[in-house]
């Protein structure tokens, strides 16, 4: 019921937006209305992403099966300087995703208010309509930050993007006390950028302040969200804050693409030693056809392929590995390395079906090893 009404009130949103005095409707890609002037929009779009997985593992009983890994609904727009997006999920236990307004009134400036991805690292900005694998990598998962309240600017030039913003909790999350506040920036530049060629570094930083009594975990999958049990896990840490740091680098070569991210997180622990985890990944994509990957400038990250005609093939491959060992402070959370194939048919701009091999192999301190077969189809609108 509480969803329905949700639901509702997104209709009902939808509704109401219906009446600007719009001559120009688009259909392409999602369904968009504008003003006349283009000083006013409005935007409907979804997706619905269904998986299958298998597993194989000698260590422990991980389910086969299938899920509805997500299913969203959002609008947006704009009302001349300013901005809106609500982004609901019906599948998530964090139903709410982006819930926020935005100025745009600068030059090659949005100012964000308001649920929202937070800055750091280049996967974790990307969207999950967009990214090569099913799942993202590993260390991602341990490591990258997801949404929370606050309020962030992104500035950008010809070729750079600096990302910067102070963070509450997550909006989904219940709050006892005070919230815990955060600063996060994230910087990158690109010295070569063109359709066909792209070379690019960047840095994140993130530093948060906890409440009284508060704990930090780190914790992984291995690469497959139906796997319930995390492979390597930290365990609650008792700490007053903690900082994390991200180096990456993005290279498009024609049809290449080339990932690579290093996560590192130091925890200040309340009681006994302080605690340092990392982790990293390193991928490669190849597009049949001659077609490339779309890289967006002005938000430092890569966008979905779109074909130029219906069907289109890409091959992948990924090592990732995350250390929740920290031996000086007598935690054993587990090493684990993944390696994942990976191919996507890119049915049309809407559609496309993916298809997953995962081998995670964890050390002594590792709850299992696994092998794992994955398979998505998606359809965004």
């Amino acid at each position: 019921m509480n969803k329905l009404m949700k639901l509702s009130t997104l209709t009902a949103a939808i509704l109401a937006s219906s009446s600007l005095y719009a001559a120009e409707v688009s259909t392409k890609g999602g369904f968009e209305v504008k003003s006349d002037d283009g000083q006013y929009s409005f935007k409907f779009n979804g997706r619905i992403q269904l998986d299958a997985a298998a597993f194989s593992s000698d260590d422990i009983d991980l389910n086969n099966g299938t899920e509805i890994r997500r299913a969203r609904f959002a609008a947006s727009g704009k009302m001349e300087q300013w901005g809106y997006k609500l982004q609901y999920d019906f599948i998530s236990s964090e139903a709410i995703k982006d819930a926020y307004i935005s100025y745009n009134g600068y030059k090659n400036t949005e100012i964000l208010i308001g649920s929202q991805i937070e800055a750091f690292g280049m996967e974790p900005q990307t969207s999950s309509n967009d990214v090569t694998f099913i799942e993202r990598a590993a260390v991602v998962e341990a490591f990258g930050l997801n949404r929370a309240m606050g309020i962030a600017a992104r500035q950008w030039g010809d070729n750079w993007t600096a990302n910067y913003g102070v963070y509450g909790q997550d909006v989904n999350a219940g709050t006892n006390g005070d919230e815990e506040l955060g600063f996060n920036g994230r910087f990158n530049y690109a010295p070569v950028i063109s359709k066909d060629q792209l070379i690019s570094f960047g840095a994140s930083i993130s530093t948060r302040q906890l409440s009284e009594g508060a704990t930090v975990r780190f914790r992984t999958r291995p690469e497959s969200h139906q796997a319930d049990t995390r492979i390597v896990d930290s365990g609650n840490r008792a700490a007053d804050s903690y900082n994390m740091y991200a180096l990456e680098t993005a290279m498009k070569f024609g049809s290449i693409t080339v990932l690579g991210e290093y996560m590192t997180a130091d925890v200040n622990a309340t009681t006994g030693k302080d605690s340092s985890f990392d982790g990293y990944y390193l991928s490669a994509s190849y597009l049949f056809n001659g077609a490339t990957r779309p890289y967006a400038t002005h938000q430092g990250k890569f966008k979905r392929v779109k074909p130029s005609k219906d069907g289109l093939w890409e091959v992948a491959a990924r090592f990732s590995s995350v250390d929740l060992n920290d031996k000086d402070a007598g935690v054993y959370g587990g090493q684990v390395d993944a390696i994942t194939l990976g191919a996507n048919y890119y049915i049309n701009n809407n559609m496309r079906a993916m298809f997953n091999l995962v081998s995670s192999d964890g050390d002594e301190h590792a709850n299992y090893d696994a092998t794992s077969i994955a398979a998505r189809l998606q359809v965004t609108w």
